[in-house]
């Protein structure tokens, strides 16, 4: 039991970030179980950027320390959400078809749609977070992390892929109660811990998140595509770190 848990998280590192964890094969039953450490995955690269930005912060100041621990957290996961994110922003409003708008996403040239989306979503991270104290830049950091990875889980298991190929058909489909409630609770436990009784706002906009994304894949695509999970996961990132910055903001 302690042996495939130890599994499953190890898989969840590689598989989300560049640490060098390299197990010596990933079954597809590995990639499905590993999914209910996604939301823990991001803590360690919340770690990374908060520990950047309290070790540049006094020397730098905190706008060029903030875009600093951005480029860290960025440079952990292999810029993987992001990656989908701009990939999704291509295909979704640059075909015409869903078969044109899946072959765009496959595409590895980054086009206008994707460009815009990856220059504002890194602009608007920083825009954020430069400001917060490092108490409140961690709080900010961890939700959006922990509770964005959520969502691609969540999205996960509501709708079908749209192919039978890649990583993101391995890690889509249904999920067991198990993996709702570890999910679940690791969402409600950071989003409490970050804004206390105001966690309801953080999970409401990680939900809408989920929500929209999955609309806009039944419409488009017909399905979901792992890109499709790292863009929901970067666009609930940073609507949860908006949301405890607003609340930060109207509780001062």
């Amino acid at each position: 039991m302690i042996a495939d848990v130890t599994r499953s998280a190890a898989v969840a590192v590689q598989l989300l970030t560049r640490i060098p964890v390299r197990l010596a094969t990933v079954t597809d039953a590995d990639l499905r179980r590993s999914c209910v450490f996604f939301p823990a995955v991001g803590l360690i690269v919340a770690a990374a950027g908060v520990l950047t930005r309290w070790a540049l912060a006094a020397p730098l100041g905190r706008t060029a320390a903030t875009v600093l621990a951005v480029t860290v957290m960025v440079m952990i996961t292999g810029a993987f959400h992001e990656d989908g994110l701009a990939d999704s922003a291509d295909g979704l409003w640059g075909g015409m078809t869903p078969e044109r708008r899946v072959e765009i996403m496959r595409d590895s040239r980054l086009g206008t749609y994707g460009g815009a989306a990856l220059c504002l979503s890194l602009l608007l991270r920083v825009a954020l977070l430069a400001p917060l104290p490092l108490d409140v830049f961690a709080q900010a950091v961890v939700a959006g992390h922990v509770l964005g990875r959520a969502a691609g889980v969540l999205l996960a298991g509501t709708l079908p892929p749209v192919a039978d190929q890649g990583l993101g058909a391995k890690v889509i489909g249904p999920r067991g109660a198990g993996t709702w409630l570890a999910v679940g609770l690791q969402a409600v436990a950071v989003a409490a811990w970050a804004v206390g009784w105001s966690l309801w706002l953080p999970l409401a906009v990680a939900l809408l998140a989920v929500g929209l994304a999955r609309r806009t894949a039944r419409r488009r695509l017909g399905g979901l595509t792992g890109d499709l999970l790292g863009a929901v996961n970067q666009v609930a990132h940073i609507g949860v770190m908006a949301a405890v910055v607003a609340v930060e903001r109207t509780s001062t």
